[in-house]
């Protein structure tokens, strides 16, 4: 039986519909993929449905044994809209997932990417999130200013939202994306980023290499076809 094939695009912008096109290539369903294909053909869909995109800094080529971007530090967030074809310029038999990775993806920069992957979720596990990162540990009595970023003691990524100098104790740590953190007055930190992988992967891809450094917007589209 032939294996599906996928289509990936990168724009750059906010809304892929209205950037100017990066690069565009094809993706490798992988065995994981597969498995995760027949389990929502069976009905038994709980976390194998595509939900989420990974950035990685590999470059190995894909292969169909692959269970995880190829190399850290990576970046996964959340698969934007998602078109079922025949539908908005869609063909019949394949899907268009939507994704970006924006100026406000903090925990992205500075990642050097070569490599995309498509997840499912089996782990209900929350995201945005990051593995690998060179960011430092937070530390006692520091001066840090706004837009700073360090590993809390659960090792998600933490970013400064009011600046100030540290405690002399780090401190119970929010663990919600979006909450924030009082350290020693008047600095505040808010978790940008979790520290877990998703699984099951679904695709996976080499694309052109794309240093990311938090400067721009950009959006593009993933599209599957059975």
């Amino acid at each position: 039986m032939r294996r599906p094939r996928g289509i990936v695009r990168f724009y750059e912008g906010s809304d892929w519909r209205y950037g100017r096109l990066l690069w565009e290539c094809e993706n490798l369903v992988v065995t994981a993929g597969l498995v995760a294909l027949a389990n929502l053909l069976g009905g038994t869909t709980a976390g194998e449905f595509v939900s989420v995109v990974g950035f990685g800094s590999g470059n190995t080529t894909p292969a169909s044994t692959d269970t995880a971007l190829s190399a850290n530090p990576s970046y996964y967030k959340a698969i934007g809209t998602i078109t079922i074809g025949p539908a908005g310029g869609v063909a019949a038999g394949s899907v268009q997932f939507a994704y970006s990775l924006l100026a406000t993806d903090y925990a992205a920069n500075p990642i050097t990417i070569q490599e995309l992957g498509l997840f499912g979720n089996t782990g209900a596990a929350l995201f945005p999130a990051a593995l690998g990162t060179t960011y430092a540990s937070w530390a006692v009595s520091t001066a840090y200013v706004i837009g700073n970023l360090i590993v809390d003691s659960n090792n998600n990524i933490q970013r400064v939202t009011t600046a100030g100098t540290s405690d002399g104790s780090h401190p119970v740590w929010a663990t919600t994306i979006g909450a924030t953190t009082a350290d020693m007055a008047p600095l505040v930190w808010t978790l940008v980023a979790k520290s877990t992988a998703p699984v099951p992967m679904i695709c996976h891809t080499i694309v052109p290499s794309f240093p990311y450094v938090g400067g721009g917007n950009f959006a593009g589209t993933w599209t599957v076809s059975m």
